[in-house]
């Protein structure tokens, strides 16, 4: 917006807003205190927030790069209070609703599912569907393997629609557990990794006790996932505050936002990672996040990696992220410090200028533009939430799409009516929207012609490295790779795919083929950092495998990377308990001098051993 343009613009709305505050203004939207006539400010706000802006006059108060501009795909009444959003295979959002929040008690509710979808290819959602209704905060969905997952403490939901007329008519639940305590950190964020499960994310003053298959998970805040065929229960890792929001970059790795906190975190599997509040189990050594800087309050809330052509290179492989406090969309980028990252603070790419805007989700669209869900409340936290129930907003909730220039429109389409090699060449489309759900369309097929197809892709190294990675997570994700190929997955030229080939035999676990996994156990001394993390996790996974002198000489052999020891002592000291012999055996075995890592958790095997003998 240009200076002209922001002085009209500002002289406008102050009129409008001063009419409009005259004429609608009362007590109860000004939010009084309870004692006396000042009006309530909002916790982490300045001054009273002031009335609701029009979707028109918040777009205008915007401010985005040179060349983009903000769009509205839909906005009250249309949707209100939206908390989660995702695209399903035909372009379609599906976006949750609450009116229930912040209520404390499970059961039945007010909450739905809408589809919407733009008919007429003008960028405007024009067809608004109830999916389903009768839910209770709804606080993460996801679309894929026949059917719509849903969060909804204390379940995990599979909803379908068998007789096509837009509704859900069958509900399943998945996995229960998950705890109301705090209806600001429910499991949320639902996403599908490159591994073919079903992630999701719970927070650190929301308790939860899943039990399945004669296992308890005592939890609170924790990267959780789901497999999709056969519904087992899994924490990936443990750590951070209330996170809300996945992302997954090019070599699939994780990524949380988080509030209060630092806001980055790269998530290992098998790491602890620092918390908010709460004790820890004893003997953690604690992972801290990947920045040492802020993007104005810490308020964070979803994430997303951009990749998509429809916007310039400088504003790709960047990870968008919401920030309710600062009411903008922040940036950052990676750069790569062994098996782990580092973050670097780039400039804001949305600024609202509007303390109502509350971007609770980020999402790549079918026209590679980026969408962002805004809640738009005056209330950020949930201490005025529950403070004041009955003045949550109920009437407010904005889509928005941030465009380049003209870039154009996503034609209609429909990937599972697509064959399977139209959805094999969009593997490598320069869209990251069309990478996700190809591949999460291949993994749910089974014909054996475009299997053995994506299976010569991945065993064919002069396959485009992107295409060739997705088309790898599309076996990862059947959970199986033909021994042969898996082999030399193992001796890859490239360490990414070494590294996964690793990661693929841990999640078969005893599926994995023998001569795979004695293969997999050689590569403690491998010159990736990425394959050596990946071999501390599989090496606990494996039947017929004695971790510990895997871990001990993974600790002698991974120089001082910054990550690897404390995955690999999250996994060794419980073995200390009964092991300490051999472990100080093995230690023996090598000069710490040329073993950094190795010298580095002495001290605290010291502390374990003693404390098991005591």
């Amino acid at each position: 917006m240009n200076d002209r343009r922001k002085a009209c613009f500002s002289w406008t709305l102050g009129c409008s807003l001063i009419v409009v505050a005259m004429l609608v203004t009362t007590p109860a939207m000004l939010v009084r205190q309870a004692h006396g006539d000042e009006p309530f400010i909002p916790r982490r706000q300045s001054k009273p927030p002031g009335p609701a802006l029009t979707p028109a006059q918040a777009i205008a108060a915007m401010d985005v790069p040179e060349g983009f501009q903000v769009e509205l795909v839909a906005a009250e009444p249309d949707i209100v209070n939206p908390v989660a959003m995702t695209f399903d295979e035909r372009g379609r959002i599906w976006i949750t609703e609450s009116f229930e929040y912040p209520r404390l008690e499970a059961g039945p509710g007010r909450d739905r599912i809408k589809v919407l979808e733009d008919t007429d290819g003008d960028g405007k959602a024009d067809k608004v569907t109830v999916f389903a209704e009768g839910l209770n905060i709804p606080s993460g969905i996801a679309v894929g393997h026949g059917g719509v997952w849903v969060a909804n403490a204390p379940d995990i939901l599979f909803l379908r629609d068998t007789d096509g007329d837009g509704k859900a008519d069958q509900r399943k639940v998945i996995v229960t557990g998950f705890g109301r305590h705090d209806t600001h950190e429910l499991p949320n964020s639902l996403t599908w990794g490159p591994d073919g499960y079903l992630y999701g994310l719970n927070g650190v003053f929301n308790r939860s006790l899943v039990k399945q298959g004669g296992k308890t998970f005592d939890f609170t805040c924790a990267l959780f996932r789901i497999h999709p065929r056969t519904h087992r229960f899994e924490l990936f890792a443990e750590g951070t505050s209330n996170p809300w929001g996945i992302a997954w970059d090019p070599e699939g790795n994780a990524f949380l936002s988080a509030c209060v906190i630092d806001h980055l975190w790269h998530i290992a599997e098998d790491g602890y990672y620092h918390r908010q509040g709460g004790p820890y189990p004893p003997f953690t050594w604690k992972i801290e996040s990947i920045v040492d800087y802020k993007h104005q309050a810490a308020a964070y809330c979803g994430i997303t990696y951009f990749d998509s052509d429809a916007y310039p290179a400088e504003y790709r492989n960047r990870l968008y992220m919401g920030n309710i406090h600062g009411n903008c969309i922040n940036v950052d980028v990676l750069h790569r410090r062994g098996s782990t990252y580092r973050g670097e603070k780039r400039p804001d790419f949305l600024t609202a200028n509007d303390v109502w805007f509350m971007p609770v989700a980020q999402k790549t669209g079918p026209d590679g533009c980026l969408y962002i869900l805004d809640w738009y409340d005056r209330f950020h936290c949930y201490q005025d939430a529950r403070a004041k129930p009955a003045e949550v907003d109920r009437g407010h909730g904005r889509l928005y799409r941030i465009r380049y220039q003209d870039s154009p429109r996503a034609p209609a389409f429909d990937l599972s009516a697509e064959t399977g090699d139209q959805l094999i060449a969009r593997l490598g489309s320069p869209n990251v929207f069309f990478r996700e759900r190809a591949q999460l369309e291949l993994t749910t097929r089974g014909d054996r012609e475009t299997l053995t197809k994506v299976l010569d892709m991945v065993s064919n190294p002069a396959t485009p490295r992107t295409a060739r990675m997705r088309a790898l997570w599309v076996l990862v994700g059947r959970g199986r790779i033909d021994p042969a190929i898996h082999f030399r997955l193992l001796t890859d030229p490239d360490p990414g795919f070494r590294a996964w080939a690793v990661r693929a035999a841990g999640n078969f676990g005893r599926r994995t083929d023998e001569a795979v996994r004695d293969k997999l156990l050689t590569l403690t001394r491998d010159p990736s950092p990425d394959v050596q993390l990946q071999v501390a996790v599989a090496c606990m996974k494996l039947e017929g495998v004695d971790p510990l002198p895997i871990l001990v000489d993974l600790l002698a052999n991974s120089g001082d990377d910054p990550l690897i020891p404390q995955v690999v002592w999250q996994n060794l000291h419980p073995l200390l308990q009964e092991r300490s012999t051999e472990f100080l055996a093995l230690v023996k075995q090598h000069d710490l001098s040329q073993a950094p890592n190795l010298k580095k958790i002495l001290p605290r095997a010291t502390e374990r051993i003693l404390a098991a003998r005591k």
